[in-house]
């Protein structure tokens, strides 16, 4: 498909259409967010890998504190919950979604960081966004119901017992607290996979008429592309990207506390990519160049309506860009 056919297809109600002459000045303002601001970066990258000598020479006594965590989290009866995970991810997102979004918009320091002046603050209320969350989350809490839990290290009987009954109350939980460095590992590994996944759906989204008009249209229905896109996704949409993370973790084996931590790590990078503001220290300029997309590659990704298909990596992207240019 040429690209001339692949704007025709996603071009819709959104600002895909309206900013495409934007373009090249987006890209000015993002070479010179890498010119002015590399000091705040050296730093940033400075102390991440302080940070990581740091955990790694002090790896056992991080152990113990995740070892009395656990032994600690296996005895709560809301952490035995069906429901925890659920409940867990939808209150993660709503911190992140009201502080972050609105401390990078309203603390003066932080426009310096904008990729475009169209890019501002919307405000979204607390009853559109209860309205919403009671919407996406009722086929979740159904499902938990439904479906049990299976963890790494947890034995089929504690499993079969849980078979037995018509509604699922509980979550049979591992035993033992994961390793530090596997933690880490894992973490990591869930949120490359994770990318990998969807990457896969969005892509097939924006290549398809009927997936992208009926699945994917309305997150690019908006005037200017802010935080509360985000969680601006169809049913279909919203369903294969749990179904992505929860794949990715499964994949490898991630002990429930992993979950715990790959959850805010993974909402907070969807929420950056939307959020217009491109901070010097984010994960995307830390790491080498070009392994990360960032927030400024996904705001060209709503603006131009097609490219940079990637929701955290960069490499796929590359690729088909090379591909396209031969």
């Amino acid at each position: 498909m040429s690209s001339e056919k692949g704007q025709e297809i996603i071009k819709g109600k959104g600002c895909a259409s309206t900013f495409n002459n934007q373009i090249p000045r987006l890209n000015k303002e993002h070479d010179f967010l890498n010119e002015n601001y590399s000091k705040e970066t050296n730093i940033a990258r400075i102390l991440v890998i302080i940070t990581a000598i740091l955990g790694f020479l002090y790896r056992s006594t991080i152990q113990i504190f995740i070892d009395d965590l656990w032994a600690y989290l296996r005895q709560d009866t809301f952490f035995q919950s069906a429901h925890y995970e659920t409940v867990y991810v939808t209150v993660v997102y709503t911190i992140l979604m009201i502080v972050y979004p609105y401390a990078m918009h309203h603390i003066p320091y932080f426009q310096r960081f904008k990729i475009s002046k169209e890019v501002k603050y919307v405000h979204q209320t607390f009853g559109r966004m209860g309205t919403d969350l009671v919407f996406h989350l009722s086929p979740l809490l159904i499902a938990d119901i439904l479906i049990i839990k299976r963890y790494p290290g947890v034995p089929y009987s504690e499993i079969a017992i849980r078979q037995q009954a018509w509604i699922v109350r509980t979550r049979p939980l591992p035993q033992e607290p994961p390793e530090f460095i596997t933690l880490c590992l894992h973490t990591a590994g869930s949120v490359f996979l994770f990318d990998l996944f969807f990457t896969i759906v969005h892509y097939s989204m924006h290549r398809n008429r009927f997936l992208y008009k009926y699945f994917h249209a309305q997150h690019h229905n908006h005037e200017v592309v802010h935080a509360h896109v985000t969680n601006q996704l169809s049913v279909v949409e919203r369903g294969l990207q749990v179904i992505s993370a929860n794949y990715a973790l499964k994949a490898f084996g991630c002990h429930p506390l992993t979950r715990l931590v790959f959850v805010p790590i993974f909402l907070w990078l969807l929420i950056e990519n939307h959020s217009g503001i491109d901070l010097p220290w984010a994960p995307h300029r830390v790491l080498p160049k070009n392994i990360m997309g960032g927030p400024a590659k996904h705001y060209d990704h709503h603006t131009q309506g097609y490219g940079n298909y990637q929701p955290f990596f960069s490499y796929l992207d590359n690729w088909l860009e090379k591909k396209q240019h031969k």
